[in-house]
Formats: structure tokens, C-alpha cells, sequence
């Protein structure tokens, strides 16, 4: 990949020069590997890549816990289906649907909207993950999803609020990560994992998250990180005595260090 280094507002006070960094395919490279460094797309398209804390599924490692059994059985009467976005007609009910979604959002409700039309009309939804109520037909959940040289990437997610109450969301999520492991994917990339509120894409077994170095599956060392993030004068994680004696495996006075293979 071709790197680019975008330049953020620096915190000179503590010595934080920071750096957002941006990847771009070069010729022959696939899909694939950006995702496999840590770079999640920038542009649906796939021309620019952006590094982030990104969350994936190891598929061959995950399983229903207990809790995703309880889930399943609160939804019973919903149906699933993994379809080729060009076999799935994006109708006025769906649509209704969405926008019913977006209208009780609180969050980045009218970015996401934005950009879940844009994503789900794009080269990143080769499929849609769909899910209907077939009690009384109605459709009640909505993913765009990539799946596109061994990996997936599982996009922005709708559904009918009504049903939070039987836990609509996570229900979507682990019934499309049944569906790709089926059709032997060997991972789901879930986004990135900014802050706590994050944190539900890391509940399902098989969870790697990028640390800069590479994948890791320790949990501890995600929960250290995001709580070091909004602490005023916070180091680098790798300026960190604590983090790099629990977790860095870095000596930050000569950077010798292990770097993961990816």
C-alpha cells in the first residue's frame, strides 16, 4: 500500500504530534489486505483507506455464547436471509423503516443516515443482510455487507426500534456472523471501536481488535486503551510505562519491539 500521513491539531503541551494515516491500494493489491493491516475504507469504492482501531471476528473461533442463545430464542418468529444486494429490492417498506430508524437516533443520526444510503448503494454492499418478522411480514433489520476475497465487512445497521426490547441489535449481528461463517469467510470486519460505546462488537468469541502492531484478542489491553483516551495529557499507548509493561511488549527507550504478523 501507498501511505499517506494527514496531520491532525497537535497538543504541544505534552508532546503529541499527531498523525491520521491514510492507505491506498497500489496496483494488484486486493481488498483484502488493507483490511487485514488494520484500514478500514474511507471511500466505498475502496480508493482511500483510513487506520483505525478496527474490530473483527475471527469466524472459525466463534460460536453462540449463552447469552446470544437467549437472544436467538427472544427472536424466534424473525427470519434471516444473506442475499446478493442485486437480488434485494430496496422497497417503500424498507424504506420506511430506515427512516424510522434514523428519526429516534440521537447519536450522528443525520451523518449515519447520510452515509448508510450511500453505503448500501455502493461497491462495499455486494450483499444486505435482511430480517423480517414472520409473524406479521413486516421488515424489522437491514446490513450492508462486503464480502469480497475471503473477508467481509459488516456495515451500518438498521432496524424497526420497537423490537430493542428483544435485543434487535445484537440478535442482527450474531445471526450475520452464523451467516458468513456458513459460507466460510475467514473474517467479519465489524468498524472500529472508538470508546465504550463501542464496545458491543467485542462481545462475540473470535474478537481481535488492531493495536497498531497487529491483532490482539486481549481484552484487558482494548479497555486500558480507551480509557486512556479521553484522559487530559495522556501519552502515546507506547510512551505508556504502564501499557508497555502489561501490553506493549516495547521498550520505549530503544523501540526494540515485537511486531505481529498480520
Amino acid at each position: 500500500m501507498k501511505i499517506a500521513f494527514s496531520e491532525c491539531p497537535p497538543d504541544e503541551s505534552n508532546y503529541t504530534f499527531p498523525y491520521h494515516v491514510w492507505g491506498y491500494l497500489e496496483e494488484g493489491e486486493s481488498v483484502s489486505s488493507a483490511y487485514r493491516q488494520g484500514f478500514l475504507p474511507a471511500e466505498y469504492d475502496f480508493s482511500r483507506f483510513y487506520l483505525a482501531r478496527s474490530i473483527r471476528v475471527k469466524l472459525d473461533e466463534f460460536s453462540s455464547s449463552s447469552r446470544m442463545r437467549y437472544v436467538e430464542r427472544k427472536c424466534g418468529s424473525i427470519s434471516d436471509a444473506l442475499l446478493t444486494r442485486d437480488r434485494f429490492e430496496f422497497s417503500a417498506e424498507w424504506h420506511e423503516m430506515v427512516e424510522v430508524y434514523f428519526s429516534v437516533q440521537k447519536i450522528s443520526a443525520s451523518y449515519r443516515h447520510t452515509r448508510f444510503l450511500q453505503q448500501i448503494d455502493s461497491p462495499l454492499a455486494t450483499h444486505v443482510s435482511c430480517f423480517v418478522d414472520e409473524s406479521n411480514g413486516k421488515p424489522v433489520g437491514l446490513v450492508p455487507i462486503l464480502i469480497r476475497d475471503g473477508i467481509s465487512q459488516y456495515g451500518i445497521p438498521v432496524y424497526d426500534p420497537s423490537y430493542r426490547t428483544v435485543s434487535i441489535g445484537n440478535y442482527i449481528m450474531a445471526a450475520t456472523l452464523h451467516r458468513l461463517r456458513a459460507r466460510g469467510v475467514d473474517h467479519c470486519y465489524l468498524g472500529y471501536c472508538s470508546d465504550r460505546g463501542s464496545l458491543y462488537k467485542t462481545r462475540f468469541p473470535g474478537m481481535q481488535f488492531f493495536n497498531g502492531r497487529g491483532w490482539s484478542a486481549d481484552r484487558a489491553e482494548l479497555h486500558f486503551a480507551i480509557s486512556q483516551q479521553d484522559l487530559t495529557g495522556a501519552p502515546h499507548l507506547l510512551s505508556s510505562p504502564e501499557y508497555v509493561k502489561d501490553f506493549g511488549e516495547v521498550d520505549p527507550s530503544s523501540l526494540n519491539s515485537k511486531i505481529y504478523s498480520i
